[in-house]
């Protein structure tokens, strides 16, 4: 008769194995270039890799044990009941695109894959995460959109821009003829005159309109503190009529490398828009300064008006947006991003609504230079 110990301890190189197993798992799970995080049913975070802390910037024992919802920004709270209610029912979610946020603050774009971890009864216990970094890949498309969004623009604008010259230069000569009337008295001869100016003016924007999207021309090396200074020229007469007084300094000759025309319309429209933000007088200050060790520039454009609201300011880059009823087209501020960022720069602004201790408004254009 053979009795069989039911007691008997599996074999050691059984267990080596699944320690080892275990190890390499752990190792493969440290290593992984993408961040993984589990959690349980209550949301409350368990475990945290390498990349996570390198995505995240937490690091393990400031995170573990504290709830997922310290990486998700207030306004997409609402996503974690539905991936909870989806992953307890087994179901298991891929590739799906959202935001993050970093422990700096930082807004991140990811792309999540979520699985259900089970126990050895095959019941939901916890929740996997891997978290992929995709935000070089958003911006890619987001200059892709904007970009085909600016030529769809610019073939509508120099489409409107060209069947507008036609009637306009008829309407011109029509009003040049009318001012040659010698039977005018001297009063309709001045507003004949009047009207000969505003043809003129109406169609020098056109052709502008024309050549800013249809310009061909090469970049070529622009000193910037000229060209500002240039525009400022142009933008005097209204400052004088507004009593505004403008101060402006230049503390380098920088050279960049762009398009004249593209660069007048962007500080144009600046300078523009802090008059603007001036109905009864006040101040501009305009400054040119080398940044970067001598690789960048910035122009700093700031005006001492009412400031932009909160409502406002995350949408003055948006195209077709304006608060300048009903005249504005919204489009000055996003044609400007634009042509900014073609030639890799930026735009930052700041702008102050309390009375206390300032208001007003302060844009500051970065572009790379030789200064």
């Amino acid at each position: 008769m053979v009795i069989i110990d039911a007691a008997v301890e599996p074999d050691s190189s059984i267990l080596n194995g699944m320690v080892e197993a275990r190890l390499q798992l752990a190792a493969i799970v440290e290593s992984s270039d993408d961040a993984i995080i589990s959690k349980d049913l209550r949301g409350i975070i368990t475990s945290w890799n390498a990349a996570a802390t390198k995505l995240f910037g937490y690091q393990p024992e400031e995170i573990i044990g504290k709830s997922v919802l310290t990486l998700i920004p207030t306004e997409l709270r609402f996503e974690e009941p539905e991936i909870l209610r989806k992953l307890t029912a087994g179901e298991r979610i891929e590739h799906y695109e959202t935001r993050r946020q970093r422990k700096n603050g930082e807004i991140v774009h990811i792309s999540l894959t979520i699985s259900p971890i089970r126990d050895s009864d095959g019941r939901v216990v916890g929740i996997s995460k891997i978290a992929r970094d995709i935000s070089d890949r958003k911006l890619a498309e987001e200059a892709l959109f904007e970009s085909e969004r600016m030529a769809a623009m610019g073939r509508l604008a120099a489409s409107i821009a060209h069947e507008v010259n036609n009637p306009l230069e008829a309407i011109l000569n029509l009003a040049y003829l009318i001012a040659q009337n010698s039977s005018l008295d001297e009063e309709a001869r001045g507003y004949s005159e009047l009207l000969v100016n505003e043809v003129v003016r109406v169609g020098e924007i056109t052709r502008q309109t024309l050549s800013f999207y249809r310009d061909t021309s090469q970049p070529i090396e622009v000193d910037l503190s000229v060209l500002l200074a240039s525009v400022l020229d142009l933008h005097s007469p209204l400052l004088e009529s507004k009593s505004i007084r403008l101060s402006a300094k230049y503390l380098a000759s920088p050279i960049v490398w762009a398009r004249p025309g593209e660069l007048r319309q962007v500080f144009s429209n600046f300078v523009t828009n802090a008059i603007d933000a001036l109905p009864s007088g006040g101040n501009i200050q305009v400054r040119v300064h080398c940044v970067s060790e001598g690789t960048g520039v910035c122009v700093t454009i700031a005006d001492d008006g009412l400031g932009i609201p909160v409502g406002v300011r995350e949408r003055i880059f948006e195209p077709f947006f304006s608060t300048k009823r009903p005249g504005g087209t919204g489009l000055g501020l996003w044609i400007s991003q634009s042509i900014i960022r073609k030639y890799s720069g930026a735009i930052t602004v700041r702008t102050f609504t309390e009375p206390a201790p300032r208001t007003g408004t302060v844009f500051r254009i970065c572009l790379p230079s030789r200064c």
